[in-house]
């Protein structure tokens, strides 16, 4: 096995996770930094989000596959869309 492609595989995927938890922390600052004109049932989802981040968080390890970023950055986007229609 030519471990420079396996290595590769990794450096990529390396880089797609943290494109997704880069997507989904703009956009937790973009919805924090408007926190006061949310109402809220939108706080309280966005501290529901948070929470269930911090528990998987906090039961990964290195050698287990990553958080799903991009579901997390999806339901805030949700999130986001909720909020600007108030």
């Amino acid at each position: 096995m030519d471990t420079s492609l396996a290595a590769g595989g990794r450096n990529e995927d390396r880089g797609a996770g943290r494109d997704r938890r880069r997507e989904f922390y703009r956009g937790y600052d973009a919805l924090l930094a408007n926190w006061y004109l949310l109402n809220g049932r939108i706080q309280e989802d966005i501290l529901v989000l948070r929470d269930k981040l911090h528990e998987e968080l906090g039961r990964w390890r290195p050698h287990l596959p990553q958080p799903d970023w991009h579901a997390y950055a999806d339901r805030l986007n949700m999130i986001a869309v909720r909020s600007s229609r108030r």
